[in-house]
């Protein structure tokens, strides 16, 4: 039997006792054994959302964690495979941080609110800000609002180049409506003239 950290490098015989030797680098034993080979260290593969939390000695193996922003899927066997944190939707607010052992968890804004996917906020009430609410909010974005004085402005402008247009359009009637009686008015002077 060879205690932890070492393996058989010979067994026992009627002559000689066990002989055992040091695991070689990268492998290990945790407990007194009859091993003839150590057992190879873990491998904390980035690529599965893992770093290296405690390095592999000749008695441990390699504890892992998972990397900023994962958490474990394998928490019974030393956490072998970690994922990415979700991401909530806009809309959603973050009702819970993920951590190495819990995904993040998400849950829907409340009515009146949005996001864009990390926390609720509530939408622009733009009566009280003395303005004019042009779109209304959603659960993914805030309510526009516009100023009122540029609304009436708007509105004048509006009127006036109507009332403007209406004007111009009369004058031209009335003049075209004066031309036709002047013509014809000349055409009858003419016409007694002429017996």
């Amino acid at each position: 039997m060879c205690y932890p950290g070492k393996r058989v490098y010979r067994h026992c015989d009627e002559y000689t006792s066990t002989t055992c030797d040091s695991c070689p680098v990268m492998t290990f034993t945790d407990a007194p054994n009859r091993f003839t080979e150590c057992l190879h260290c873990s491998v904390c593969d980035p690529s599965n959302g893992l770093r290296v939390k405690h390095a592999c000695t000749l008695i441990s193996d390699t504890v892992c964690e998972p990397l900023p922003g994962y958490y474990c899927v394998d928490l019974l066997s030393n956490c072998k495979k970690a994922m990415k944190h979700s991401s909530c939707s806009p809309g959603q607010y973050i009702k819970q941080n993920g951590t190495e052992f819990r995904d993040t968890v998400c849950d829907v804004c409340p009515g009146g609110s949005y996001s864009d996917g990390t926390f609720c906020k509530l939408h622009t009430n733009c009566e009280s800000l003395g303005k004019l609410t042009i779109k209304e909010g959603t659960d993914t974005t805030d309510a526009e609002c516009r100023n009122r004085a540029r609304s009436h402005l708007l509105s004048l402008i509006l009127c006036g180049v109507w009332s403007l247009l209406f004007t111009v359009i009369i004058v031209i009637i009335v003049k075209k409506k004066k031309q036709r009686q002047n013509s014809e008015l000349n055409r009858v002077t003419t016409q007694d003239v002429d017996l």
